[in-house]
């Protein structure tokens, strides 16, 4: 049941937050996703706190953590 809810955590996650999030988890920083994605860097920090919001976390480490836990990457 936890792993059930867990991985509902991501999947909460609208298409253009799932994005910014695999590319947070890429390692890439707010600067470089707004560039590529030719969005403003405010944009991009608000989104990224949406989605800290929404999944439970407080940073991208722990966000990094959290898609190990669920097997979102490897």
């Amino acid at each position: 049941m936890n792993t059930v809810f867990r991985v509902k955590k991501f999947s909460i996650l609208s298409e253009r937050e799932s994005e910014i999030a695999m590319l947070i988890l890429d390692g890439k920083k707010t600067n470089d996703i707004a560039n590529q994605l030719k969005l403003k860097s405010n944009t991009v920090s608000t989104l990224k706190k949406r989605i800290f919001d929404k999944v439970g976390v407080e940073s991208s480490i722990q966000l990094y953590k959290l898609a190990l836990k669920e097997g979102v990457i490897q």
